[in-house]
């Protein structure tokens, strides 16, 4: 990260953004906990007195942080995937954008996996995990059905079940993947999710 070299942000709302980019990055490279305000600060290129005006105590700046983290990530796929006509392309390609690759996504990765472990011992973060998690899989259920309507996927499928099962499968093979599981690599885990998509959706479809 680069510390003071970007041009001044010129409205609250451009500082605010900058303040929470900073911080997700440095969540997903040290942790939820080990992130100072002064670390934000630094980064920023500002005072942690400045950080403390937009967001009151480090609670405050480091769970608005992952929120931001997660919406953008959530608005760039929707982007990318609305380019996407065919309902299976479609599939593939949120399943291609869900892969925690080095960079960006396996960052986004990192900060989702510390949403859920926040989560799990502090009920303030669950309203808003869940409705990320419903919005996940509303994502896929929608796939499903437009490739329904398409005929290119089975309809006797059942759309809300594809969803919980291929959500599920994701999470469960890229935890494997971050946390360094033998066996389960990137390919592996793209291999099992396409899979699932063939045998549950496209197998059999007339």
């Amino acid at each position: 990260m680069t510390t003071g070299t970007k041009a001044e942000p010129r409205s609250d709302e451009d500082r605010r953004a900058r303040i929470l980019d900073a911080t997700w990055q440095l969540i997903a490279e040290r942790g939820f906990h080990a992130v100072r305000i002064a670390d934000i600060a630094k980064v920023c290129g500002t005072s942690t007195g400045t950080v403390h005006y937009y967001f009151p105590g480090k609670n405050d700046v480091l769970a608005e942080a992952l929120k931001y983290c997660v919406d953008r990530a959530f608005a760039r796929q929707s982007t990318r995937l609305r380019a996407v006509h065919n309902a299976h392309e479609r599939l593939l390609k949120l399943i291609d954008m869900q892969l925690p690759r080095v960079g960006q996504v396996r960052d986004e990765w990192a900060i989702w996996l510390q949403y859920w472990a926040e989560a799990t011992i502090r009920p303030e973060f669950r309203p808003a995990h869940n409705e990320y998690y419903a919005r996940w899989q509303e994502t896929v259920r929608r796939i499903v059905q437009r490739g329904q309507r398409q005929g290119i996927f089975r309809a006797d499928a059942d759309p809300h079940l594809v969803a919980l099962r291929l959500t599920a499968l994701t999470d469960g093979a890229a935890i494997q993947v971050l946390t360094g599981v033998p066996g389960m690599t990137i390919g592996t885990m793209r291999e099992l999710l396409v899979d699932f998509v063939h045998q549950e959706l496209v197998a059999g479809t007339r």
